[in-house]
């Protein structure tokens, strides 16, 4: 017998639940304009009737919380104890069975395929093959409002979707055999056991993934939005080029009017476009412009290739979209670093996180990990996949992902380039070679460069026949007189080696940096990196590769050992960046760069799949920097990466690894996910699935010394995450292995009993620090 009175959906605040359901459906038309590029094309790829799509996506908002019309839910959400077992989510899946089941969207053969009950039945959660596994016929016991009550919900129901004018509407009638389905054996055996035959993933297109992914993303921006009663939010940004020239003007960086090839992105908002201009010209204020130019209801999404470089473009297009509710920060340690923000409240910081990793706001700064974790059905795959689908994407310094990486994102790509899916690469080095992996799966680019800058020269080039050890003399020559000196290394070995050799400069005026610091002394040291342009006087900033990538650092002198071509593109992007070096020494035109030899353990460890690149690149740019005395130009960098980056070069290897990534996500689609599925920690334990293919996994650790001082267990009881997140650190597996006292309580991270200090990082044993 049912109890209640008052049917609610929540109790704090009191919302009946015919509320709740009017306030989703008064979101739904909102939803639809946002997706109706998106509902159209998936129609016209699919061959599916838009009308009957739209349809079918109402009645998935309409009929989701149904269930929520149970004595067990009623006492749940007044506080009160009940027996057995409630899950509104999947009770609801009943009611709407009914209405459709001999009228499935669309068939697999003769199979029919329900998004529908799929999205209602894991609205709360994620699907699986083993979800729901605890609820059967005897644990959920639903005793269900009267046969009133669900008549006024129908008729709330027609009389809503005539008030939208959904399409092809025909009125839908309450029938009692809703209330004696045993949902439970729905989802079993309608859906799941149906997906384990394989009536879905023998299909060669994307389709149930696809619409699966529309569904279940259109029933969530339409529950978020009415639960947080944020009824305000806009899918768009809000920005115009004309907005974000008059903000160019307003910061008071001397701006007066763009460049060409700015002008040319923004022209260009309905194309792809390559933008293939040197680091620091303005490659960033193109990608903006090109997105936000006749934007109609398309997500931005800016991706990088690690959390330093997202930190620094999130605060960076803070300039641009300044509002936290417009531009979100998604990576593993996004939450973190948002606690910092005066701006964001405490108690929204929860909030805003969900937000980020979803990419549920209009614009989002993310690692590409996060999206290429989402063609994995990974995390929140839904709505990450969903904001992806007719949207602008900016993939920055695409030229710095290894083989494995390089053909996830392709795949990446051409998984979502169908749904009106716009994308702007962007990179100062991607080699021919590479670029022609990319036009397979981006045929009609627009290349975008700029010839005046061919000829610019920031750097006088000086190849030594000696290792980087060998020149600790003229770097504190250089600091001696007054100047900013970067030192770049490949290994912690070496740079460990090369810092321990400036014993006679004091401590303020050099720095030791690379992967193994916690993440608290991370910060620390990337804010004094872009302070010392301002400092008086010499310093020295001993570095791996790590500031290869969008640090904004401007050093005076480069000393580096041999890299891969790319790779030293990129360090000379850290000195001189602007070209202004005489403003600052005005006896200097270029910034003085030496490149010397590459250690054995660099070759060994560090680039051993590059092995002929790294060597082309010291004897090619050896030539060239003798035949010009030093003086080369950004032209001659753009030849001297497609000379030295070739088919023969990287070697048939490099290419098949390139398909094997390609080949792989469909393969855990179609073996794994049942293309749906989300993947879980025993599914990538299996099948190693990772964005970074490498020859050590790293995990999270933290030291015994901060384990000692800051008592982690506690902190994690306590739900104090972010100071367990501050002392973290990420090593190789096997050196966590090795060094393992055991492992912080109710988590994943590793307690290692290796030393560790502020100026030298993780103290690392001798055969662990080829590490980079």
């Amino acid at each position: 017998m049912f109890r209640y009175d008052k049917i609610l959906a929540k109790s704090n605040p009191e919302i009946t639940l015919l509320q709740h359901i009017k306030d989703c459906l008064s979101v739904f038309p909102k939803v639809l304009q946002w997706k109706d590029l998106l509902i159209d094309s998936m129609a016209k790829q699919y061959g599916i009737d838009r009308g009957a799509l739209v349809s079918r996506l109402f009645l998935t908002v309409a009929f989701h919380d149904i269930a929520k019309a149970t004595n067990a839910f009623q006492a749940k959400v007044r506080d009160e104890k009940f027996d057995g077992y409630e899950s509104h989510a999947l009770s609801s899946i009943s009611f709407l069975y009914t209405v459709i089941k001999r009228q499935p969207i669309i068939s697999f053969k003769d199979v029919p395929y329900y998004p529908e009950l799929m999205s209602i039945a894991t609205h709360h959660s994620k699907l699986s093959q083993k979800s729901f596994e605890e609820y059967d016929s005897r644990s959920l016991r639903n005793e269900y409002a009267s046969e009133d009550f669900f008549v006024n919900y129908y008729s709330m129901i027609n009389e809503q979707a005539r008030l939208y004018n959904i399409p092809s509407w025909s009125d839908i009638g309450f029938d009692k055999n809703a209330l004696c389905e045993i949902p439970g054996n729905i989802l079993k055996f309608e859906i799941i056991k149906k997906l384990d035959k394989n009536a879905y993933v023998n299909d060669r297109s994307n389709k149930a993934r696809d619409i699966f992914l529309l569904f279940k993303s259109v029933l969530h921006y339409c529950d978020w939005i009415t639960s947080s009663g944020n009824f305000e939010y806009k899918y768009g940004n809000g920005l115009d080029n004309n907005a974000v020239t008059h903000k160019m003007v307003s910061a008071g960086n001397g701006f007066k009017m763009w460049n060409d090839f700015q002008v040319k992105s923004a022209e260009a908002f309905n194309k792809n476009i390559f933008v293939q201009i040197s680091t620091g010209q303005g490659k960033t204020e193109a990608a903006i412009l090109w997105a936000t130019n006749n934007n109609h209801y398309q997500k931005i999404l800016f991706l990088l290739p690690t959390m330093v470089t997202t930190n620094k473009m999130w605060k960076r297009m803070l300039q641009f979209f300044d509002s936290h509710q417009v531009i979100g920060l998604s990576h593993s340690a996004a939450q973190y670093y948002l606690k910092d923000d005066d701006e964001i409240a405490a108690d929204d910081i929860r909030k805003h996180t969900l937000y980020n990793r979803t990419f549920f706001k209009p614009v989002t700064v993310a690692t590409v990990d996060q999206l290429i974790y989402s063609f994995f059905n990974w995390g929140h795959w839904v709505m990450t996949g969903a904001a992806s689908y007719n949207a602008k994407i900016i993939i920055d310094e695409i030229h710095v992902y290894d083989a494995y990486t390089f053909g996830l994102l392709l795949q990446t790509i051409e998984c979502i380039r169908p749904f009106n899916t716009q994308f702007a690469i962007m990179s100062a080095s991607l080699p021919d070679v590479l670029k022609n992996e990319l036009e397979k799966v981006l045929p009609d680019y627009i290349l975008i460069q700029e010839l005046a800058y061919d000829d610019k020269q920031r750097h006088k080039i000086e190849v030594r026949d000696s290792l980087i050890e060998d020149n600790v003399y003229d770097i504190k020559k250089h600091f001696h007189n007054g100047r900013k000196v970067l030192v770049v290394c490949n290994t912690i070995a070496k740079v460990r080696e090369v810092f321990s050799s400036l014993n006679d400069i004091p401590a303020e005026n050099k720095m030791l940096y690379h992967s193994q610091f916690i993440l608290l002394d991370k910060k620390i040291k990337e804010e004094t990196l872009e302070s010392i342009r301002y400092k008086k006087g010499g310093y020295i900033a001993v570095c791996t590769q790590i500031v290869e990538v969008s640090l904004d650092i401007d050093f005076d002198v480069l000393f580096t050992e041999n890299a891969p071509i790319d790779a030293i593109i990129q360090r000379l992007g850290r000195v001189n960046r602007k070209g202004l070096i005489q403003n600052r020494i005005s006896e200097w035109q270029f910034a003085p760069v030496i490149i010397t030899r590459e250690s054995e353990k660099s070759r060994k460890y560090v680039y051993k799949d590059l092995d002929n690149v790294l060597s082309e690149t010291y004897l090619q740019i050896s030539m060239k920097s003798m035949q010009k005395e030093g003086n080369l130009k950004e032209k001659d960098f753009r030849e001297l990466v497609n000379n030295i980056y070739t088919e023969e070069a990287l070697g048939q290897k490099y290419f098949e690894e390139i398909q094997f990534a390609k080949n792989f996500v469909k393969e855990v689609w179609k073996k794994v996910l049942k293309n749906v599925f989300t993947l879980n920690i025993e599914d990538v334990k299996l099948n190693e699935i990772s964005s970074r293919k490498s020859d050590y996994i790293t995990v999270e650790a933290i030291t015994l010394k901060h384990f000692q001082e800051k008592n982690f267990d506690e902190a994690v009881a306590n739900k104090q995450f972010d100071l367990l997140r501050e002392y973290t650190l990420k090593v190789p597996i096997h050196l966590a292995k090795k060094n393992h006292f055991r492992n912080v309580k109710d988590t994943n991270v590793y307690i290692i009993d290796l030393g560790y200090d502020e100026v030298v990082g993780l103290h690392l044993l001798p055969d662990d620090s080829n590490i980079i």
